[in-house]
């Protein structure tokens, strides 16, 4: 009440903020119990939350002072430092002489830290309190996460952030969606999550935003629960994105089972149920999209058919050679491509899909497939600001100025939503992440910024097979330079090795001085040098058949990446190689390190799976002389991340893998590489297990370490110790040791989700241990369920607990025990579990 009566003119601070705690501060905020943070100076124990809590603090709009102990006043000047976000009363003083060194050094961290949001006192000393500005932002995609990440970082005043997303997830990773198949785990896709959202004192609203009333600047919104609510704002920001295009095709419009759409999580999740109960699908659509459907569809194992208009694959990116090239390769995996060809009607039975009616080739006929999967392109999700009375782009989408801004001042567009000055909607990422930054200093005045246009260049890995298409300019696509053949626009080169499935289409100015684009299928090597010589508007020296050879020198450094430094690595997010290596050189050991630096390989994470980072990093490290992973510094990776480049590169060979990921003169390294990666290629490429060789103890030992490895990279705890319990049927918090014929043991606090009695999370486990259970067959499947729970709970920082090994395979479903036996020490696994998964180990030693 007293806050209510004098907050809006006086700073109060709880007793209990004395001390620097953002527990305290988010505790403060929810009670609405204080409006200001005191940092004691010599109370200061952490920087880290020193800067977390002046973080909070100030984005809930709060004032924030500094106190000082009284002290020697010739260190009065330290006094004045107020990290002062709202600037108002700094009690002055200063620390004594024996603490002066440690703690102006404090401060002087937490000043560099928070930037220009770090005042003086003096004219500001006693600034009254402004009301914080609210920001709304409507959709929580990549886009709009970009968005709200550059607000955090920028905002020069008090400002709360309210987000209304209406998927039931975070905001997640929609290049990397395809990944969902193989670990079906929403998080495993996110850029953030809501306890993310908690820390930053941001307002989250899962709800659908249903009206924008521009007057009174509301925005109203329903809840996932059906509940109406209304949220002000002074600025708005709209990511809405797209939605799938769904043509009108005869029984497409219909409700039948089998007819999926690939856009979202939930789509993800309709298509696996559906794969369920039939085994044939098709696709309808050839292009980006469409092939990442198919991939899905492929890897769930079934029959799949992809279905295109046009007459190849993927007209938007590359030409009819580079078309034809893409569809053998497709071909090649056992995917059934059907280019020219026009959906006619999805062919319904009994309210399920039977077929898709087709005419191909001058006569129709009926593909057999239980699933039709829709992916023939998006459309700008606009619906909310046509409602609201915004100026629309001609082709759909809300028109946005340079500025990002709408013919609202008040309201900004960003993403495949804004119609670039009422013309263009880009569908990618990148150029939506750019809008972002563009907006957000526009927005918060830290500008002034304009957004002139992306880069369209793409590459890309689908149903393994490399593409990439690049362009100086977006006209080398929207004027067809990739498929022109008038000698009068373009000038162009071709080389075509139908024995190595490669195509390298070069596109130049008909004088051959500038290289306008190109496309590149099945080797993209040259990728990055190839589009860095575009946008430099000249050849820089070489000659146009140097570049269609590959034979193009860079002065890289000596790092064999053939890049300079000025030249960009990661698309998605703008980084140059020069940003990169200087993270490594600051510190950065591993691509985790790399992504969280510099945010390069966050988008499609091309620019490791398949680009320069990892040689960079390589050689990088070895001239500092780090080493790191097991292997010698010239392949410094852990060998969790060895393997993956082998699978995504398709490294068959010793030399293929230090030629393609080591530093430069590795090869010098080969006898101490071989132990380390030879078995990995053995497991990978010529059909022999990691366990071969080994007897049963040896196979254990090997298993540990590889559990572990693969926790930390999938971050899977819950999801084994889950499995763990069910395999042991027990809950007993007083156990310390495993029961004899259990799995996991009740003391485990590490996952409060188990849900008693729920097959929650078995199959999913199941099918995370699958392939250990082939690398080391003697291994049981109760001993691998038990070892991993246990390398999880260890993992987590638990206890190490004793193992008891030996248990056997259970030999059919009548070693299960009965129903009632569940949750007791008799139970070694869930009645409802098949064997060898469920049970089994009655008569273990």
């Amino acid at each position: 009440q007293f806050l209510a009566d004098v907050g809006q003119k006086t700073q109060v601070v709880g007793d209990d903020l004395l001390v620097t705690n953002p527990t305290r501060v988010k505790k403060a905020t929810a009670a609405k119990a204080c409006n200001a943070l005191l940092l004691k100076v010599n109370q200061i124990g952490s920087v880290t939350e020193a800067i977390q809590a002046a973080n909070m603090s100030f984005m809930a709009g709060w004032g924030v002072m500094v106190s000082h102990r009284s002290g020697e006043t010739e260190d009065v000047f330290i006094a004045d430092l107020a990290v002062g976000l709202a600037a108002g009363q700094i009690k002055t003083g200063a620390p004594c002489r024996s603490e002066r060194l440690a703690k102006y050094n404090q401060l002087i961290r937490i000043e560099e830290e928070l930037g220009s949001l770090a005042t003086y006192a003096g004219l500001q000393f006693r600034q009254p309190l402004g009301a914080p500005k609210k920001v709304v932002v409507v959709g929580w995609g990549p886009v709009g996460h970009c968005a709200i990440e550059e607000l955090l970082e920028k905002a020069k005043e008090p400002t709360t952030i309210t987000i209304l997303c209406d998927e039931p997830y975070a905001a997640y990773n929609r290049v990397k969606l395809t990944s969902f198949f193989q670990h079906r785990s929403p998080e495993k896709l996110a850029f953030a999550g809501e306890l993310w959202c908690q820390e930053k004192n941001i307002n989250l609203i899962f709800g659908a935003a249903e009206s924008i009333d521009k007057g009174a600047k509301v925005v109203k919104y329903k809840t996932r629960k059906g509940e109406s609510g209304s949220v002000t704002y002074d600025s708005l920001i709209l990511t809405t994105g797209s939605k799938p295009f769904v043509p009108p095709l005869p029984g497409l419009d219909s409700k039948a089972a089998g007819i999926c759409l690939y856009r979202t999580i939930d789509d993800c999740v309709a298509i696996i149920e559906r794969a369920k109960a039939t085994k044939k699908a098709a696709v309808i659509g050839g292009g980006l999209l469409g092939l990442e459907a198919a991939k899905a569809l492929y890897d769930l194992g079934m029959e799949a058919h992809i279905v295109e208009r046009s007459p190849h694959l993927m007209p938007v990116q590359v030409d009819t050679v580079g078309g034809a090239l893409l569809k053998t390769k497709v071909e090649a995996l056992g995917i059934k491509v059907h280019v020219g060809c026009n959906p006619i009607e999805v062919v319904v039975s009994n309210g399920e899909v039977t077929g898709l009616k087709v005419s191909e080739n001058g006569s129709e006929s009926i593909l057999e497939v239980g699933l039709v999967c829709v992916s023939t392109g998006v459309r700008p999700r606009d619906e909310l600001a046509k409602a609201a009375g915004l100026e629309m782009g001609a082709r759909g989408g809300v028109r946005v100025n340079e500025k990002q801004q709408t013919s609202d001042p008040h309201i900004f567009a960003a993403g495949e939503v804004a119609s670039i000055k009422g013309g263009m909607c880009y569908g990618l990422s990148a150029p939506g992440r750019e809008q972002a930054k563009v907006m957000v200093a526009n927005l918060t005045s830290s500008g002034p910024a304009e957004y002139k246009g992306s880069d369209l260049s793409t590459k890309l890995k689908l149903l393994g097979v490399d593409l990439a298409s690049f362009g100086a300019e977006a006209a080398f696509w929207f004027d067809q330079q990739y498929t022109s053949t008038d000698a009068a626009k373009v000038k162009t080169m071709v080389a075509e090795d139908k024995a190595k499935g490669t195509y390298k289409k070069l596109v130049f100015t008909p004088a051959a001085d500038k290289l306008l684009g190109g496309i590149l299928v099945g080797d993209i090597d040259d990728y990055a040098k190839l589009l860095a010589i575009a946008k430099k508007g000249s050849l820089t020296g070489l000659t146009p058949q140097q570049l269609l050879d590959g034979n193009i020198p860079v002065d890289d450094g000596g790092d064999g990446t053939n890049l300079a430094e000025d030249d960009q690595v990661c698309n998605c997010h703008g980084v140059p190689k020069g940003v990169i290596k200087k993270a490594i050189l600051d510190g950065a050991e591993t691509f985790e390190d790399i992504r969280k630096c510099t945010k390069a390989g966050t988008g499609c994470g091309t620019c490791i799976s398949t680009g320069p980072v990892p040689k960079l990093l390589a050689a990088t490290l070895q001239k500092m002389g780090k080493k790191v992973g097991a292997c010698p510094p010239a392949l410094p990776f852990p060998v969790a991340d060895i393997e993956d480049l082998c699978k995504e590169r398709c490294l068959k060979t010793l030399p293929a893998v230090l030629g393609s990921i080591g530093a430069p003169g590795c090869e010098k390294d080969t006898a101490a590489c071989t132990p380390v990666v030879q078995p990995l290629l053995d497991s990978l490429f010529n059909g022999k297990i990691k366990g071969e060789g080994l007897d049963y103890v040896g196979q254990l030992k090997a298993l540990r370490k590889d559990l572990f490895a693969f926790v930390d990279k999938q971050n899977c705890n819950p999801i084994l110790v889950r499995l763990a319990w069910h395999d042991s049927g027990t809950f007993d918090k007083n156990r310390t040791e495993w029961p004899d014929m259990g799995g996991a043991n009740g003391s485990i606090i590490y996952a409060p989700e188990i849900n008693h009695g729920a097959n929650n999370g078995l199959n999913k486990g199941v099918n995370f241990l699958k392939p250990f259970k082939t690398d080391y067959p003697l291994v049981s499947w109760a001993d691998l369920i038990q070892m991993a729970s246990a390398v999880s709970i260890e993992h987590a920082g638990g206890p190490k607990i004793p193992m008891k090994y030996g248990r056997v395979e259970a030999a059919d479903s009548s070693a299960c025990p009965a129903e009632k036996s569940r949750g007791t020490d008799g139970n070694a696994g869930l009645p409802d579990a098949m064997p060898p998964f469920g049970c089994g180990a009655s008569d273990a030693p």
